[in-house]
């Protein structure tokens, strides 16, 4: 079965150029750059994780008590650690260490600003 109409077809390739930021992108890509550096970038997060942590709960317990400031400076923490310990991919422990040490630094600032109130 031959076929005697000659069909032209056309493609036309259209590119969008996105000028959006996407920071969740731009962050696994940068996982994804210093995968081979994971170890020591591992142990850093924990310790950076650990004594901003550390920071937030002396806060939360210096004048008064607040649990809700404590418990979340101490889960977040101490999630950072687990997900290290248990040799989670370095992906996860990235972004756990990322969460706790923004949570905590956070937790800092508004602790420190409530005292000078």
């Amino acid at each position: 079965m031959t076929s005697t109409n000659n069909n032209t077809i056309t493609y036309t390739e259209s590119k969008k150029i996105s000028f959006s930021f996407n920071l969740i992108n731009l962050i696994n890509n940068k996982i994804k750059e210093e995968q081979e550096n994971s170890l020591g970038i591992t142990i850093l997060l924990i310790m950076v994780s650990t004594m901003i942590a550390s920071v937030a709960a002396a806060l939360a317990i210096y004048d008064g008590f607040s649990f809700v400031y404590l418990a979340l400076a101490l889960t977040t923490a101490m999630g950072t650690n687990a997900t290290a310990f248990s040799q989670r991919p370095f992906k996860y422990v990235a972004w756990a260490g990322l969460i706790s040490i923004t949570i905590n630094t956070l937790l800092v600032l508004i602790q420190i600003f409530t005292m000078l109130l």
